[in-house]
C-alpha cells in the first residue's frame, strides 16, 4: 500500500514540474485573444436602444431590454412617460408591428377594489430598476436557446 502511495505521489510531482515548465501563450489565457501586456480600448456605445434586436429578446426569468432611448424620460411619483405609451392593461403586441409598442404585461397591474380601473403596481411603477436600455454591442455570448413564451 505504501509503495503504490510512494508511486502515485511521485508521478504527480513530475507532472507538475514538467507542466510549470510549459510556458502558456498569454493570448491563450482569458476570453480576449489579445496580448494581456496590450492596453485594449473599449468600443464606445450609447445607452440609445439601437442593436437591441436579438438583446430584446431576453432568456427566461430576464426583463426584456428597452430598445429605444430613455435619457430624457422622467420618472417621478407624479410620472412616468413608459406609461403614456405602454399602459395598455389586458392588450398583447400586434404581431407584425414593429413600431407597436409592447404593452405592460398584466401581472405589473394591481387593481385597489374590485370593479376599479387596474393601475401599474407600485412595485412595477420605476420600470428601469428590472428594464434596462439596449446598447449597441455585440453580445459576449450567443443566447441559442428557445425564445420564452410570453
Amino acid at each position: 500500500m505504501k509503495r503504490l502511495t510512494l508511486i502515485v505521489v511521485s508521478s504527480l510531482i513530475v507532472g507538475l514540474v514538467a507542466c510549470a515548465t510549459q510556458s502558456i501563450p498569454d493570448s491563450q489565457i482569458g476570453l480576449s485573444k489579445a496580448s494581456v501586456f496590450e492596453t485594449q480600448t473599449p468600443t464606445p456605445y450609447a445607452l440609445d436602444g439601437k442593436g437591441a434586436g436579438g438583446a430584446a429578446e431576453a432568456a427566461y426569468g430576464v426583463p426584456p431590454l428597452i430598445p429605444h432611448e430613455i435619457a430624457s424620460y422622467q420618472t417621478s411619483r407624479e410620472n412616468n412617460m413608459c406609461i403614456a405609451c405602454h399602459d395598455r392593461p389586458g392588450q398583447t403586441k400586434k404581431v407584425g408591428d414593429p413600431n407597436d409598442p409592447q404593452p405592460i404585461p398584466s401581472s405589473h397591474y394591481v387593481s385597489a377594489k374590485p370593479g376599479e380601473k387596474l393601475r401599474v403596481s407600485g412595485a412595477n411603477y420605476h420600470c428601469e430598476l428590472c428594464h434596462a436600455p439596449a446598447a449597441n454591442v455585440p453580445d459576449l455570448v450567443k443566447n441559442t436557446g428557445p425564445k420564452p413564451k410570453r
